[in-house]
């Protein structure tokens, strides 16, 4: 158990244990003030206190509790269970708060931590999200850790789970991983964070990682790279809906050959004007295409010095 101090309200050398520990420290802390000034630079010290472990709730309504002339007892009772007072449910609020996780437990009939336990996981899990470099916001809050804890995750399950990921990005295709960093700047704790927990993930990369496959399938391609809004409305399901890959190949395919075409007849052609066919279905694309392979059969009389067959796009959309 902690140190008692009552002689006055110097260093607090409490370390986060059981709730009895917790509400007899403050407790003792807060009976010990002789005055209201006293009194004020305990409520103070404790607030300082509690902060770091995100107890700061709770050292309040232990000392409000105190103010209103609750034995320690009874503060220890209504921690941990609702009451019709306000001052004692007030504490339990706090509590139950603060160590969410334990109520799910109890919930799915696992025993609750002690506090001292819970904290030590939550540090433990902040480790290893920091040594993974995961991207701030994700699973770095308290709510997130309740969740871990409510699972029964132990924290050398986390870090296993984060090593696994880690390893399956090492693993993965390079053009990806490097359209991933020039697109959006995703580093590898982005793309860790996506495959450790996609659902919670999901606001910070799920959009970028389906859009990424065509950015990949044009560095593999050799092509161009069109902006980043293009590829999203692709991957979100534009026009033909055309895999990434087969439609990536169809464009290395013909633009070329077409692109040439239309300088012959003073005329212009781009990769962008295949990609709008291809992926997007539109009109005005594939008009242009079959425009130029028509004058430049009408130019030698049916005979194209350019394959017409890879310029015709009949297989546009059928991949």
């Amino acid at each position: 158990m902690a140190a008692k101090n009552t002689e006055g309200f110097g260093t607090p050398t409490f370390q986060p244990a059981d709730a009895n520990t917790v509400a007899n420290y403050v407790a003792d802390q807060t009976i010990a003030a002789q005055n209201v000034q006293q009194q004020t630079n305990a409520i103070a010290s404790l607030q300082a206190l509690f902060q770091n472990y995100g107890m700061t709730n709770i050292a309040n309504a232990i000392v409000g509790a105190v103010q209103k002339g609750y034995t320690t007892d009874t503060i220890q009772i209504g921690m941990q269970a609702p009451s019709s007072d306000p001052s004692l449910n007030a504490l339990n609020q706090a509590y139950t708060q603060r160590f969410a996780g334990n109520v799910a437990r109890v919930k799915a009939g696992l025993p609750p931590l002690d506090p001292a336990t819970y904290i030590s996981n939550e540090t433990a899990y902040k480790s290893a999200l920091r040594s993974a470099g995961l991207p701030k916001g994700f699973y770095d809050s308290q709510d997130a850790f309740a969740k871990l804890i409510a699972n029964d995750v132990s924290p050398t399950e986390f870090n296993q789970r984060i090593s696994s990921a880690k390893q399956a990005i090492d693993n993965t295709d390079p053009y990806y991983t490097q359209a991933l960093q020039n697109m959006y700047g995703l580093d590898a704790g982005h793309m860790v964070a996506h495959l450790l927990d996609p659902e919670a993930a999901a606001p910070l990369v799920e959009k970028q990682a389906k859009a990424v496959e065509y950015g990949a399938a044009a560095a593999r391609q050799g092509l161009s790279q069109s902006p980043v809004s293009d590829y999203e409305a692709y991957a979100g399901g534009l026009g033909t809906g055309v895999g990434a890959e087969a439609g990536m190949a169809q464009i290395a395919s013909m633009t070329p050959g077409l692109t040439t075409l239309a300088q012959i007849s003073g005329d212009q052609y781009s990769q962008k004007t295949a990609e709008q066919e291809v992926f997007g279905g539109l009109a005005s694309a594939q008009r242009k295409r079959e425009q130029l392979v028509s004058q430049e059969e009408q130019r030698f009389t049916g005979r194209s010095n350019v394959d017409s067959k890879s310029l015709s796009g009949d297989n546009v959309g059928q991949f």
